[in-house]
């Protein structure tokens, strides 16, 4: 699994199939919230280290807006905890609601979700 962690400690960790956002400081079994800021140079930086790595991921990476709640981002179901964890983009931010009980994983991409994570990512970015 190959590891990059930012100034700001996302750290964003990925493999065949699977990106997963986690906290550089680990996170507490109850904690939920969790923000990262970039300036708009870092943001740019983190769009482009995503695209690149989930085409590392997955074959056939296209940016696609969402049109089910199966490809919004917004929301993912965690298996492992059995909770859901949601993702949004600020202006050069993200924000994370991580699985209530997880001890590591804040949020795990499918492709579908990664594919309108980067269209929004491109939007934002222009």
């Amino acid at each position: 699994m190959k590891v990059r962690e930012f100034n700001n400690g996302l750290v964003i960790k990925h493999r065949k199939s699977a990106i997963i956002l986690e906290n550089a400081d680990g996170k507490r079994e109850r904690e939920k919230r969790f923000s990262y800021q970039f300036t708009k140079e870092e943001f740019k930086e983190l769009a482009s280290y995503i695209k690149e790595i989930a085409n590392e991921s997955w074959t056939n990476v296209i940016p696609k807006e969402a049109h089910s709640m199966g490809t919004d981002y917004d929301e993912y179901y965690d298996r492992r905890y059995d909770d859901n964890g949601s993702l949004s983009i600020n202006e050069n931010g993200l924000l994370i609601f991580a699985p209530y009980w997880s001890v590591d994983t804040l949020y795990q991409f499918s492709k579908p979700k990664i594919q309108s994570f980067i269209y929004d990512l491109e939007k934002l970015i222009g």
